[in-house]
């Protein structure tokens, strides 16, 4: 049963939330529109399983004659796809087919090297593995992405040294984005340093594929995202619902039509999941019962337990694209709130570019899930102002 409409608006005020903080939040969205820091702005406040307070603004496509955002608007969610991966991760531990401290090297051979062997599962979790890290993390003046040197790796079947045996060319395809992510040495020793990889999750979701014998996008939409009800999450947005998507360029309209061959793509474990409000609030209502929804178990409370603790103990050193951390920490797939933010203390959950957020509360009962589409690659009114709206609503 869907919770919510293309028009739902603030629905009844939530427990312990001030209705002035939803009108200043109303305000800053609408005058970042105005601005043109965003093109349109949706968000939605649930507690006690829920919805308290939901509004969309602004249009739906850069076109010209776009029709406005509704509450029901597809929108891709980048990396908060990161938590699906944990979600399907912790699944398969359950079933005992992986644990936390395995090595990557058990499922995916191209790790049997020195430089690679003593990397886990849990290396990849958090983000503490020493791979590659995203571009521009470090802040590189020519940032460069292992898909920049993956023709490196694939075969040569017209050259010199020309690869003739079709088996060996099969290998090397389906291996090529592997070792181009693996090219050169790692940054840090597993667990020296934080440095968020995507390109890490793209090798949890090889591993998925491996150990659960699903692709990795079958696997979360047919174990996750179908249990859940979230009937408008996808990976691949059906034809007859692309007018429904929100998009801010033409390369946003490109990825969403394109149906290239993924054969020997890597998993998009890492950010590829196109979601909407509502369906984000069945996800992180799901956290907060403990791992159930409507009945359905998807996760032990155990597992949520695991995910939503600081596992970096008193922390570790982080760059974090020019902020410097000490004592950075984390959840296990989940970014833990951090002292010195505004949003409520013992929240988490996950960002996606683009920008999308969804954040669970368990000392509320909350979830808040926002989407600031926008083409300016760095607004901070539109995410610190956002937080800072956000946080000082709770009394």
């Amino acid at each position: 049963m869907s919770l919510i409409d293309a028009t739902t608006r603030i629905q009844k005020p939530a427990a312990g939330f001030d209705p002035e903080a939803l009108g200043r939040l109303e305000r800053h969205l609408q005058t970042m529109i105005e601005e043109e820091k965003l093109q349109c702005a949706s968000y939605l406040i649930a507690q006690n399983g829920s919805v308290s307070a939901s509004n969309a603004f602004g249009p739906l496509t850069h076109a010209s004659d776009s029709n406005e955002l509704q509450m029901n608007s597809i929108r891709r969610v980048a990396s908060v796809t990161k938590l699906f991966t944990t979600v399907a991760i912790f699944q398969l531990i359950e079933q005992g087919k992986l644990f936390l401290r395995q090595s990557v090297s058990e499922w995916i051979e191209e790790f049997k090297h020195p430089m690679y062997e003593k990397i886990q599962i849990w290396h990849l979790l958090t983000h503490t593995s020493g791979v590659q890290a995203d571009p521009s993390y470090f802040q590189e003046p020519y940032p460069m992405g292992w898909w920049n040197v993956l023709f490196a790796f694939e075969p040569d079947t017209k050259g010199r040294f020309a690869v003739t045996d079709a088996e060996e060319a099969e290998k090397m395809r389906r291996s090529a984005w592997i070792k181009a992510v693996l090219s050169g040495k790692p940054i840090a020793s597993p667990g020296e340093q934080w440095m968020y990889s995507s390109a890490g999750y793209s090798m949890l979701g090889e591993i998925i594929t491996r150990a659960s014998g699903k692709p990795y996008e079958q696997y979360i939409i047919e174990e996750i995202a179908q249990p859940l009800g979230m009937s408008r999450t996808f990976f691949e947005v059906p034809k007859e619902l692309h007018h429904e998507v929100c998009v801010t360029n033409d390369y946003d309209v490109q990825r969403l039509e394109k149906k290239g061959d993924r054969t020997y793509a890597p998993p998009r474990a890492g950010g590829g999941l196109y979601s909407t409000l509502e369906d984000l609030f069945r996800f992180g209502q799901m956290f907060l019962n403990g791992g159930h929804l409507d009945g359905v178990r998807v996760l032990s409370r155990k597992s949520i337990e695991k995910m939503s603790q600081n596992t970096l103990g008193s922390g570790i050193p982080a760059h974090s694209w020019g902020a410097q951390y000490s004592q950075f920490i984390y959840g296990i797939g989940t970014s833990l709130t951090r002292p010195d933010e505004w949003l409520p203390q013992g929240s988490y959950g996950h960002e996606g570019a683009g920008r999308s957020k969804l954040l669970i509360d368990p000392i509320r009962q909350a979830v808040t899930i926002y989407f600031l589409p926008s083409n300016i690659d760095w607004c901070p009114e539109a995410i610190d102002g956002t937080h800072s709206i956000l946080g000082s609503g709770w009394l």
